[in-house]
């Protein structure tokens, strides 16, 4: 899976946390948000500085880094709209380009709540993008329900997570929809059509209809992503762009398993992806009666291919790492995971999705690649927030 953790902390009570949203907002003089096109600030929001058209700006490495920081629960929420660190405070860490992820697969963040949340967030971060991370569950009163935040105006975009644990999850909901594959060659009709459910979903929202649709699927080596980029522009192509759909792919074992140089490996080849298409052709081979099968890559033209800076790779660690179990969000620790993200940015990427509790973000940010990266703002200890 993408990695849901449940970490559980108190909650502050309601009326706390919305003086702490007004208070980070008077603080720092942000604007208001307003409902535009896509869901980035219009012109009236003086304050807010042009976003990036993809997840990521374009330029050098340090410039591209976007954090997509997941949020599961109103704790989380509660931790980053609180802008002093000494009282368990995050909102300083981020910078105007990074986005929030709002998984309503966690298991208590049903669609009602999901909304909440997206409204929440919105309050104390005018500038910043919201993307809704949602299942494949055709049960709109459920956590993972397909559509969720389809409708919020609160949201940049929403994703669906493409693995088998969410697909079969939603086969219940859906007894047409056929088991899942691994192979791409059968893998790959289906997700063309889900991406096409979603989009037209979206589309005959009056909402959703200007908001972009995208994908989380699963990491499998043989499994084209530049494809699966191409047929997400294509369905964004109502929004007035030839390149908009947003992927994120789930890299974590990458890291997990071969640390920074197996995951920067693993981005080369997903990078590669976007700029090349692989076809399989028969040669005539001298001396040889039968023809032999090779791999040819062909370099994608400027319409066809996908926009990198729409493209996110997944990094899950934990505070506490247990090499020991087999998924990357209980085995990686937040050093390993701080040494995969110059390993991503060398290869051309720029937007990291963290799967991570809090606690652990805290340690991510005490990494020196990452501290260097995000530095804590001067405002952080004077900023008065209230520790949730």
């Amino acid at each position: 899976m993408a990695g849901i953790s449940t970490h559980i902390r108190g909650a502050a009570p309601r009326c706390t946390r919305r003086l702490v949203l007004a208070g980070v907002a008077a603080v720092l003089g942000l604007a208001v948000w307003t409902n535009a096109p896509g869901g980035t600030p219009s012109a009236a929001a003086a304050t807010c500085p042009a976003l990036p058209v993809g997840l990521s700006p374009t330029g050098p490495g340090p410039t591209r880094f976007t954090m997509l920081i997941r949020i599961n629960q109103q704790v989380n929420v509660d931790t980053w709209t609180n802008f002093n660190e000494s009282t368990g405070g995050l909102g300083d860490r981020l910078r105007p380009q990074d986005i929030f992820v709002i998984n309503t697969r966690f298991d208590t963040t049903t669609p009602a709540v999901a909304a909440q949340l997206a409204s929440e967030l919105r309050t104390a971060f005018p500038c910043n993008r919201i993307i809704g991370l949602n299942g494949l569950s055709f049960d709109p009163s459920a956590p993972g329900y397909a559509f969720s935040l389809v409708d919020s105006p609160d949201v940049f975009a929403v994703m669906n997570d493409y693995e088998k644990d969410d697909w079969n999850a939603g086969r219940a909901t859906d007894p047409s929809r056929p088991a899942w594959t691994d192979k791409f060659t059968k893998a790959f009709p289906l997700i063309k059509g889900w991406n096409g459910t979603l989009a037209a979903t979206m589309a005959a929202n009056p909402v959703g209809a200007s908001r972009r649709s995208g994908l989380a699927p699963v990491d499998e080596s043989a499994w084209s992503y530049g494809q699966i980029a191409q047929d997400l522009d294509k369905k964004n192509r109502r929004l007035g762009g030839l390149h908009l759909g947003p992927l994120s792919i789930q890299t974590q074992d990458a890291c997990a398993n071969g640390g920074a140089a197996g995951f920067g490996a693993r981005a080369k080849s997903i990078v590669q992806q976007y700029k090349f298409k692989t076809i399989i052709k028969k040669v005539k081979v001298k001396g040889k009666k039968k023809k032999r099968k090779v791999k040819i890559r062909r370099k994608l033209k400027a319409k066809a291919k996908p926009d990198l800076a729409n493209l996110s790779l997944q990094i899950s660690f934990t505070g506490s790492p247990n090499a020991q179990e087999s998924m990357a969000i209980l085995s990686t620790g937040a050093a390993l995971a701080a040494s995969c993200v110059p390993a991503g940015l060398k290869q051309g990427g720029g937007a990291f999705l963290f799967w991570a509790s809090d606690d652990s973000m805290r340690l991510l940010f005490q990494q020196p690649q990452i501290a260097t990266l995000r530095p804590a703002t001067a405002s952080s200890a004077n900023s008065g927030g209230v520790s949730p």
